[in-house]
């Protein structure tokens, strides 16, 4: 009878053991699963913020780099409002056209004199849409949507003298 119930007893341990240790089981796997979702939300917030902002930085390091006096301006040709910027490589005219056109953001670097086509422009990322205002004669205001969320900047050009 001692046997019995000693037996009863070891398997009524076993089983508690058995259990517990399936209670930690499920709950790790719960928490690596938790884990994985809120990784994987943090890494496509970084992809959305990067995507959103990187199409400005761009345009901010371009007008940055080329902040000389009259080389920044806006143009309309047709539809489509564009950022050109006029450079000077070994004596030759230049002109960056950066503009919005079938969804995004697109860059032409052509000579000064060439006819603005928007379908020569490389695409360099895309976006909801652009636009580009002059707030007065040193700056100048930027906005990209990108995934209905609008972000913005405005610029300084310091040596932009009209």
């Amino acid at each position: 009878m001692l046997s019995q119930n000693h037996n009863k007893q070891f398997s009524f341990q076993l089983i508690f053991i058995m259990l517990l240790f399936l209670i930690i089981v499920i709950m790790s796997v719960m928490i690596i699963l938790l884990g994985q979702n809120i990784y994987e939300n943090i890494n496509e917030d970084r992809a959305d913020n990067y995507a959103k902002r990187v199409s400005l930085s761009y345009i901010a390091n371009k007008v940055r780099q080329a902040d000389k006096e009259n080389s920044v301006r806006i143009e309309k040709s047709g539809d489509i409002q564009a950022l050109v910027i006029k450079e000077v490589y070994d004596g030759d005219y230049y002109e960056t056209w950066i503009y919005y056109y079938n969804n995004g953001l697109y860059e032409l670097f052509a000579d000064e004199d060439i006819q603005f086509n928007p379908e020569d422009g490389m695409k360099i990322m895309n976006v909801d849409s652009f636009s580009i205002e002059r707030l007065n004669n040193k700056l100048y205001k930027f906005i990209a949507e990108y995934d209905k969320s609008n972000i913005e900047l405005i610029i300084n050009v310091n040596s932009n003298q009209q």
